[in-house]
């Protein structure tokens, strides 16, 4: 069961296991706050440097001249997850793929292609997907009751901001959201740069 800090901004939700849609998915940040009026309704959460933002465009990378390799099947548009019943990755095209794990710093993050280096003190278990009873029954996504925080890593006005995402532990001026995940196609990236 997910109930987390994140839903303090939120009305209580149901949530319940099954009928989680396999495969593919990408994720977007949803916020109704109940303090202020920084609204976030599905926005895009994407991979870019080993961490994952708000408002920032997906970083990707395929080698070219790679015989059989085909670049232009990886446009590297969005950000694409498989996973979430316990552990959790990118969905990429590299060899060995790249793990999502969350740093000893509650940073989300990835490993580097190629590499399956994870700081010590990273978790990289407890990811869940669930679907929830309330608000269209929409599939979220949480890591063993923690709540997950956007933390501010530019200036300018709330909405339009780059957030970072965090789990568990952030600054004073982070927003509290939730996480939902939609079914997509993939792999859209070789790998994730």
């Amino acid at each position: 069961m997910w109930t987390s800090a994140a839903f303090l901004t939120l009305p209580i939700a149901v949530l319940a296991s099954g009928s989680v849609p396999d495969g593919p998915w990408t994720a977007g940040v949803w916020r109704v706050p109940a303090t202020d009026d920084v609204f976030f309704n599905g926005d895009a959460i994407n991979a870019s440097g080993g961490k994952f933002y708000v408002n920032k465009d997906t970083s990707a990378y395929c080698p070219d001249g790679i015989e059989g390799l085909d670049c232009t099947a990886y446009p590297g548009s969005k950000t694409v997850f498989v996973g979430g019943n316990n552990t959790l990755s990118l969905d990429v095209g590299v060899p060995g793929g790249q793990q999502v794990y969350i740093a000893p710093d509650g940073s989300l993050s990835y490993t580097t292609a190629h590499s399956a280096a994870i700081p010590e003190g990273s978790i990289v278990t407890g990811f869940e997907r669930q679907r929830s009873e309330s608000f269209g029954a929409p599939v979220v996504l949480g890591n063993a009751g923690q709540f997950w925080l956007m933390c501010p890593v530019s200036d300018g006005e709330p909405r339009e901001r780059t957030y970072q995402l965090y789990v568990g532990h952030g600054t004073e001026d982070c927003l509290n959201t939730g996480v939902r995940t939609y079914t997509s196609t993939g792999p859209d990236a070789w790998e994730y740069a």
